[in-house]
């Protein structure tokens, strides 16, 4: 509606307040149309600046008083006999303005089995469930910095807790991360992008505040946690020379670096990093790709849902005597399935089995190419994927 006060000076008083009081009401109520005017969206497509603006906070934010109490929810999600609701934790967990309730119920006994819920118009009387996750093995949930679900649990047949200590008992070793879905309307399983130090977002963000704390500190350089991959996943020697290829700095988001092998065969890897999610202020170095020269996997893609068996394709160059070999590595970076690489001259297909020891769902791993010469990795391809 244009609002024009053209011809209003000929009218009486009475009738200007008149017009002037209906033509204002006209203007305010044509910007509303029934909504807030705050725009949506999806968990991890905009950045916090955008979020902000959009009524989105990142992270854990304070519940609304009527429903912060774990007693208030116990109505609501029934435990069973011999639980309870343990915690309730609220944020923007569908990329919208409203918040959503993570609320988690524990069993007694030793086992401390955990039970994950998610909630949406949490103040009505009647929540809407949108996420469930039971049988939780000592198990651990939270709001992430990046709106997610963060779990944790213990991975009974994993190589660490096949045969636990006595007194210690199965450790927390496996840790999973779920993301708000508008097509599957629920949170679904998601792979974070690091491969190391970290393979999972519950696992960076626990070392982030040791590392706030004075820990380990080495995860701020990104040349040295370059070469921390070589020596722990390459199985390197200490002296692998690092050096930095671009970024790194203080207040740069991404670095590029180099290593090499010191020893003979030498070898040469090309490690990407960011800093998590995006922190320039003190975030550590999580690095995202390793690649060698002469050598890719051209599929699966990165990231992707793994089945076993999986068919592998890429190039390599096995000259010299070296051998190509694919290995998929689980959620402690145990090698959970490994074939050789068969194919024509460089380019290769190979199928793939490998046998996961966590049976209860998806978990985060690595998908690798290797070039060995005489039992030394002289070249890598890694890729994080979900298996």
């Amino acid at each position: 509606m244009r609002c024009s006060r053209r011809g209003w000076r000929t009218y009486t008083y009475t009738t200007f307040f008149l017009l002037l009081l209906l033509a204002l009401a006209a203007c305010s109520g044509g910007s509303n149309n029934g909504n807030s005017g705050s725009s949506t969206s999806k968990p991890g497509s905009a950045t916090p600046a955008a979020q902000a603006t959009s009524g989105i906070s990142l992270g854990v934010q304070p519940c609304p008083n009527a429903v912060k109490s774990p007693s208030h929810w116990t109505a609501i999600v029934l435990p069973p006999t011999g639980a309870q609701v343990e915690s309730v934790s609220c944020g923007n967990l569908m990329g919208i303005p409203a918040l959503q309730a993570l609320v988690t119920v524990r069993e007694q006994g030793t086992a401390s089995m955990l039970d994950v819920y998610v909630y949406n118009h949490i103040t009505d009387p009647n929540p809407t469930p949108i996420f469930k996750l039971e049988g939780l093995y000592r198990g651990e949930a939270k709001i992430s910095g990046y709106n997610t679900v963060l779990t944790g649990e213990a991975d009974l047949n994993s190589s660490i807790n096949k045969n636990p200590g006595a007194n210690s008992g199965p450790m927390v070793d496996l840790f999973r991360e779920f993301k708000w879905s508008d097509g599957a309307g629920t949170l679904v399983p998601v792979t974070f992008p690091g491969l190391f130090p970290d393979l999972t977002r519950y696992q960076a963000e626990n070392d982030q505040a040791q590392v706030n704390q004075g820990i380990d500190p080495w995860k701020l350089d990104a040349a040295q946690t370059a070469k921390e991959l070589a020596v722990n996943l390459l199985k390197w020697s200490n002296n692998a020379q690092a050096t930095l290829v671009s970024g790194g700095g203080t207040h740069d988001v991404d670095a590029v670096v180099n290593v090499k092998n010191a020893t003979t065969p030498a070898g040469t890897i090309t490690v990407s990093l960011s800093r998590l999610e995006g922190n320039t202020n003190g975030g550590i170095w999580e690095a995202t790709s390793v690649t060698s020269n002469g050598m890719s996997i051209t599929s699966p893609p990165n990231r992707d849902l793994l089945s076993s068996p999986v068919t592998v394709n890429g190039t390599i160059n096995t000259s010299h005597g070296a051998v190509g070999k694919i290995t998929v590595l689980d959620h402690l970076y145990n090698p959970v399935g490994q074939a050789n690489t068969s194919g024509n001259g460089t380019t290769f297909s190979t199928a793939v089995s490998f046998t996961p020891s966590f049976i209860d769902g998806h978990e985060e791993g690595i998908l690798a190419l290797y070039n060995i010469s005489n039992g030394t990795i002289i070249g890598a391809e890694m890729m994080k994927e979900l298996l």
